[in-house]
């Protein structure tokens, strides 16, 4: 029978043990939501087929992470604002041309692309190519983050 003992330097883990979760996921998504926001812009940039959608490619923004009550971090990249458009030329029940002159939520723009209109609009989804194509990149910048914190590097 061997017998194997090791000893650690008492700093050998301190880095990594002294490191606080909740603060490498703040520091990792938000170092990370560029990344993502940058390719839903160019993701919803593929299914602008007019002009008057052209401001919602530039109404995505990141907000802060949040911890949820179960201990989950999200990190929301969603549309805000609305169209600077007021008046839009559309068809009623009848096919006759009405003037709507209200303005209509960049949110609503990205539903509509992303789900379609039965009747009128084909969907367009954007969603789930961003995330796919920003997949690599963000999981690399979290990894870098967390080595750094923890003094992996």
């Amino acid at each position: 029978m061997a017998e194997f003992q090791v000893d650690f330097d008492d700093s050998f883990l301190k880095d990594l043990l002294e490191t606080d979760f909740d603060e490498i996921c703040e520091e990792a998504l938000t170092s990370a939501a560029p990344i993502f926001e940058e390719k839903m812009k160019s993701e919803v940039q593929k299914t602008i087929l007019h002009e008057g959608e052209s401001e919602l490619v530039e109404s995505f923004r990141a907000s802060k992470p949040v911890k949820t009550k179960n201990g989950a971090w999200l990190l929301r990249i969603s549309p805000k604002g609305y169209s600077s458009t007021k008046v839009y030329t559309a068809a009623d029940s009848r096919g006759r041309k009405t003037h709507r002159k209200y303005r209509v939520s960049n949110a609503l723009k990205a539903i509509w692309k992303e789900y379609g209109i039965p009747g009128r609009q084909p969907p367009r989804p954007f969603i789930e190519s961003a995330a796919n194509n920003a997949k690599t990149a963000v999981m690399e910048k979290i990894q870098q983050v967390y080595n750094r914190r923890t003094g992996a590097e």
